[in-house]
């Protein structure tokens, strides 16, 4: 085969992302499939033609994402995507063109997993082997420092509190949430402890926010879902452990959409199920698989200001990208 004919499968372009929606007619649809990202390319980020053929030549693959975890935009509409195999940060930008890693030096992380973004743009990246979180500014590229040694054992989960100007960080190990000053970065509190009662917590994993600055808290191992004021008192709770709808079996990623739905991401069900505020199922999408709207060990989500849903499907190497459609309340 000729250099000319391999440079031409290179170059071909995927198949086109079905439209695929939740649920199913004639159910109003709520949930549509818009993206799957595994490179570059699938954000219209396309390198230049002689350096595309160079790769080839390398034996260099063109399919950056491995192991995602972590995902977060910025408010210029940048994609960030914690990949933990790599020990790295991806970042897409669709409206320049642009796609980078950092840290430069990929053993800067042992094992990355979360990822937060204060109002000052500051970049925050939890590492569960390394025991801390690293600090970053100019979208990645400056390395600021650390907090969190010594202090944490393990965090993974982590997030901005805008409503406290606090950076939240999961500790697994400890099963508490440590809270930092985003200003200082100076300890401020640490909310729950190990056990199963009311605001306590044994091994939880994420963290998000909703729409009224209430947190959510993935406790994973007592198969729940809890619920906290942004100072961190408790509120409610919801789910437990079981095999089918409103269940429970491996709780990861949380996150919460502009009505105020609650998006909780399970690693074993392989799917995503969609509560109200009060912690009733309104949903389920996804299912086991490697096609499109389907997953496989799925680990991170995060929803932007315009719901737009984005899931890391973790052992099929890509960020899937959602739709929440807004209108009338869910139909149970």
């Amino acid at each position: 085969m000729s250099t000319t004919a391999c440079f031409k499968q290179i170059v071909e372009t995927r198949e086109p992302v079905p439209d695929i929606i939740w649920p199913k007619p004639p159910d109003v649809p709520r949930i549509r499939l818009v993206n799957t990202i595994s490179d570059p390319e699938d954000m219209n980020i396309r390198e230049g033609g002689m350096s595309r053929f160079m790769r080839f030549l390398k034996g260099v693959t063109n399919k950056p994402i491995v192991n995602p975890y972590g995902i977060v935009t910025d408010r210029e509409g940048r994609l960030f995507v914690v990949d933990n195999f790599n020990r790295l940060v991806h970042v897409f930008n669709e409206a320049s063109g642009v796609y980078y890693t950092f840290p430069e030096d990929a053993t800067s992380f042992i094992s990355p997993i979360g990822i937060a973004i204060d109002s000052k743009d500051t970049i925050y990246v939890s590492d569960s082997k390394d025991a801390v979180i690293k600090i970053f500014r100019d979208g990645g590229k400056k390395y600021i420092g650390e907090i969190g040694r010594g202090l944490m054992e393990r965090p993974t989960g982590i997030m901005y509190n805008a409503e406290t100007d606090e950076v939240l960080a999961v500790d697994t190990q400890n099963s508490e949430i440590i809270r930092y000053d985003a200003g200082s970065y100076k300890v401020k509190g640490i909310i729950g402890r190990e056990g199963n009662l009311t605001g306590h917590f044994y091994k939880p994993t994420n963290i998000a926010a909703d729409p009224d600055g209430r947190l959510i808290v993935s406790d994973s191992l007592n198969f729940r879902v809890q619920i906290l004021s942004p100072e961190g008192e408790f509120i409610s709770h919801f789910g437990r452990a079981g095999d089918g709808p409103g269940y429970f079996s491996r709780p990861r990623g949380v996150a919460s959409d502009s009505d105020g739905n609650i998006y909780v991401v399970d690693a074993l069900f392989d799917n995503i199920q969609v509560f109200d505020n009060q912690g009733r199922l309104l949903m389920v999408f996804g299912s086991p698989g490697n096609g499109y709207g389907e997953f496989w060990l799925p680990s991170g989500i995060f929803i932007d200001k315009d719901d737009r849903i984005y899931v890391s499907d973790s052992f099929n190497h890509r960020v899937q990208i959602f739709k929440y459609l807004k209108g009338d309340e869910f139909i149970k």
